[in-house]
């Protein structure tokens, strides 16, 4: 096991961002060939790793077991990582490994220490396996929409991107991205300029964590603006769709004061209860240009009429969103402004017609919208020999029944579904904590038990 947290580490070194994943892909190449084995990249940068079966398992079934090579990458404020080139400082605190102020990479780095430990494993007996470690997973699944099926001969997948240890995921939603830009056009600023921030939120995962009901910072910051006489300068706030936004500034022209207190004590009254530290900062700047009335009024009036958080829930499981939206992303440049929200279902009909609403919303707003980066939900399947044999393999170790589980955020399962004709798939995971955050810590503890259920799994397969 200790094999397991070395490799992490080593993973650590690696700057593996979205869209920036070669260098760990041939790491994970390059360490598979050393040991013997054979391994395979696509053109997606996709890896895949084919083991051999153990001794008396030749004639067994094979596995694929599967996590994502990239990570979210999400720093605290004023921290000077950077992500292209620094290697994650992975620390020890108790029984958690976290960062120095970046996100940790637990989400999905565990999954492929897992499976590269396997590598140097004589003692665990398994079928046939073949590791498929997927790229750009976070902005959009980019590398299971691209695999070839032709890849993979196994019919029973392993998932390895669950966060809660003794909990098996069996199902989980599809999503859609909005993508909504708008041309600017400028005028001579003839106002005082102030500069609004909304920080202090907790954030988190766009899925996982929409039902904690945690603040927006873009979200916020449109209500200030939709209360205000002004003229929008620029508007910043998110740096990932599937990211909640923890903080947003609005540069504007107003003759209105404002007062920093006032404003974060009605946040702290409305808001208080899940982001405690959530407060609003107004400093006075000054600007040569502002937005037309046009483009200005189109984005404030969007932001003060975009729906934010969970939408509805299920009325099939108790207690499981079943669609919601996260505006993640705002970004103002010379040109045209930004705006990208992130749409989750358990129903892909449902999915669609909330991304047909944030399309019409948009486009009535003054700007050219679009909704792609479409990935199918993935639906429980009512007969599973692998949920079964996963069920066992935890209740040997632990002497508990494991909890089956539907999942709001989006899984790769759903696609490997969709290519992988007949698949039978489950995912699990050990425990972690506020992924997609700063503050993200994966359980050592946990991980060394998920090890010890993924051995006595393959081992019964």
């Amino acid at each position: 096991m200790n094999r397991v947290f070395e490799i992490f580490e080593e993973l650590s070194a690696i700057p593996r961002e979205s869209g920036n994943v070669k260098a760990v892909s041939d790491w994970c190449a390059a360490y598979a060939k050393k040991r013997g084995f054979e391994a395979v990249q696509d053109a997606h940068r996709n890896c895949l790793i084919r083991v051999p079966a153990s001794k008396g398992k030749e004639d067994h079934p094979i596995v694929i077991l599967q996590g994502h090579l990239d990570m979210v990458c999400e720093k605290e404020e004023g921290n000077p990582h950077n992500f292209e080139t620094d290697p994650i400082q992975v620390k020890k605190d108790g029984d958690w490994l976290t960062a120095n102020g970046t996100t940790l990479g637990g989400d999905n780095g565990i999954a492929i220490a897992y499976c590269l430990a396997l590598l140097d494993e004589t003692e665990v007996s398994h079928p046939a396996l073949e590791l498929f470690f997927t790229a750009d997973e976070e902005t959009g699944m980019f590398g299971a929409f691209g695999f070839d099926p032709a890849l993979l001969k196994g019919r029973r997948l392993l998932n390895l991107d669950s966060e809660e240890e003794g909990a098996i995921y069996v199902s989980c939603a599809g999503g859609k991205k909005v993508d909504g830009r708008m041309k600017l056009t400028w005028e001579e600023c003839d106002k005082p300029a102030c500069t609004i921030t909304v920080s202090g939120l907790q954030g988190g995962h766009s899925g996982a964590e929409i039902h904690q009901g945690r603040a927006n910072a873009n979200i916020l910051l449109g209500k200030i603006l939709a209360g205000l006489n002004c003229r929008l300068i620029s508007i910043d706030g998110g740096k990932k769709a599937n990211a909640i936004p923890r903080s947003a500034t609005a540069v504007v022209a107003t003759e209105q004061a404002l007062e920093s207190e006032t404003l974060t004590a009605l946040f702290q009254r409305e808001y208080g209860a899940k982001d405690p530290d959530v407060k609003v900062e107004v400093a006075h700047t000054t600007a040569k240009k502002m937005m037309t009335k046009d483009c200005s009024d189109g984005v404030i009036r969007l932001l003060s009429a975009l729906p934010d958080g969970v939408r509805e829930w299920s009325t099939e499981i108790e207690g499981l969103v079943e669609t919601s939206l996260n505006c993640g992303i705002i970004e103002t440049s010379e040109e045209e402004l930004f705006a990208l929200t992130s749409i989750r279902s358990m129903k892909n009909a449902k999915r669609d017609a909330l991304a047909e609403q944030v399309v019409t919303l948009m486009q009535d707003c003054g700007f050219a919208a679009k909704a792609d980066g479409e990935y199918p939900a993935w639906e429980y399947r009512a007969d599973s020999p692998l949920r079964e044999a996963v069920a066992e393999g935890w209740k040997k170790i632990s002497g508990k029944e494991p909890k089956i589980i539907a999942i709001h955020a989006g899984l790769e399962c759903g696609l490997f579904d969709q290519k992988l004709e007949g698949l039978d798939a489950v995912s699990i995971g050990p425990n972690m904590q506020d992924i997609h955050t700063p503050r993200e810590r994966l359980s050592i503890a946990s991980s060394v038990r998920v090890w010890e259920w993924l051995c006595k799994v393959l081992e019964t397969l």
